[in-house]
C-alpha cells in the first residue's frame, strides 16, 4: 500500500534525483556581460525608448500634413474644372453641332448673313494707336457688344427677307488653310473691357480692321487650346502656303509671307498696311507670347 500525504492526496511521482543530477553534470551556458534586471514598461514607453534617436512629430508636421491634403484637393478640383470646362465642353459642342440635321436633307448649311442698310463697316485701323494689347485667349471674357454697336441678333444672325435680293455682305464668313487641313467659321469680335474678345469655336475677325480683299490689314485671331482650338496648328504654316477667306459673294486667296512670335504689347502687328494684308494671331509659348502669321493677297474671285 502506497504512502499518502497528510492531506490525503497521493504524492507526485517526480524523480527529483535524476533532474538534479542532470543539472549538475550539464555545462553552464556562457554569457557575455552582466545581465540587467528586467523591467516592465508600457507600449508607449517602449516606443519612446526605441525612437529616441528619431524626431517625433510636432505641430509643424501636422500642419504640413494638412497643407499637403489641401493642395491635393485643390489640384483635383482644378483638374476637374479644366476637364469639364475644356475637353468635355468641346466634345459636347462637337456633338451638338453634328446633331443639327434637317429632316431628310442631311447636314444643315448656314445661310450667309445679310448686311443691314445704314450699318457702318469700318475699313482700316485708324484708331490702332489706342488699341489694347494683342488678344488674349481667355475663356472667361464676356461676349457682349460694345457701346454703340448693333446687337448681334440684328447684325450677324441670318435674316429672312421675303421678296428681297440678298445684299452682298463684305464681312468674312469662312476661313480655311488647306495646307494644315483647317476650315472654320468666322465671327466678328470687339474690344470688351479694354481687351479683345476671342471667338469660341470660330476664328474672330477684329472689328475695325480692313475688310478682306481691301487695302489694309485684315486681322483674325483664334484659340490655340480650348474652345475649338481653331488655330492650334497655325505654327505649321510655311511661307508660300495659301489662306482662303470667303465672304457671302467673294473668295480671297492670301499667301503666307512670314510667321513670328511677339509679345502681347507689340500691337504694331495690327497696324494698317499699304497693301491688302492678312494677319492671324494666336497664343504660343504657354500663353506668354503671340504667334503672328502675315499673308499677302494674291487672288480674288466671285463665288459661283
Amino acid at each position: 500500500m502506497s504512502p499518502t500525504m497528510p492531506n490525503g492526496n497521493a504524492p507526485q511521482r517526480t524523480d527529483d534525483g535524476e533532474l538534479l543530477s542532470a543539472l549538475l553534470v550539464s555545462e553552464v551556458p556562457s554569457r557575455q556581460g552582466q545581465l540587467r534586471p528586467a523591467r516592465m514598461r508600457s507600449t508607449t514607453q517602449q516606443q519612446q525608448i526605441a525612437l529616441r534617436g528619431f524626431r517625433l512629430r510636432n505641430w509643424v508636421d501636422r500642419a504640413l500634413h494638412l497643407a499637403e491634403r489641401a493642395l491635393v484637393l485643390a489640384a483635383v478640383v482644378a483638374f476637374g474644372y479644366w476637364l469639364v470646362d475644356g475637353p468635355v465642353r468641346d466634345w459636347l459642342h462637337t456633338r451638338q453641332s453634328q446633331g443639327i440635321v434637317w429632316a431628310g436633307e442631311g447636314r444643315a448649311t448656314p445661310t450667309p448673313p445679310i448686311s443691314l442698310p445704314g450699318v457702318p463697316l469700318a475699313q482700316g485701323a485708324a484708331a490702332m494707336g489706342s488699341a489694347p494689347a494683342l488678344p488674349f485667349t481667355r475663356p472667361d471674357t464676356p461676349a457682349a457688344a460694345p457701346a454703340g454697336a448693333l446687337p448681334r441678333d440684328q447684325f450677324l444672325v441670318p435674316q429672312a427677307v421675303i421678296g428681297a435680293a440678298i445684299v452682298d455682305n463684305p464681312l468674312p464668313l469662312r476661313l480655311s488653310m488647306p495646307s494644315i487641313g483647317a476650315d472654320m467659321d468666322v465671327r466678328e469680335i470687339f474690344v470688351i473691357n479694354e481687351e479683345w474678345e476671342v471667338a469660341e469655336y470660330a476664328a474672330g475677325y477684329h472689328h475695325g480692321t480692313a475688310l478682306p480683299g481691301n487695302i489694309g490689314n485684315s486681322v483674325f485671331s483664334g484659340h490655340a487650346g480650348l474652345r475649338g482650338a481653331v488655330f492650334k496648328d497655325l505654327g505649321r504654316l510655311n511661307p508660300g502656303d495659301e489662306i482662303i477667306v470667303e465672304t457671302s459673294r467673294w473668295r480671297y486667296v492670301y499667301r503666307v509671307r512670314s510667321s513670328t512670335s511677339v509679345w502681347p504689347t507689340q500691337i504694331e502687328v495690327m497696324s494698317p498696311t499699304p497693301t491688302a494684308t492678312l494677319t492671324l494671331i494666336t497664343c504660343t509659348n504657354w500663353d506668354t507670347q503671340r504667334l503672328v502669321v502675315v499673308a499677302d493677297l494674291v487672288d480674288a474671285r466671285p463665288l459661283s
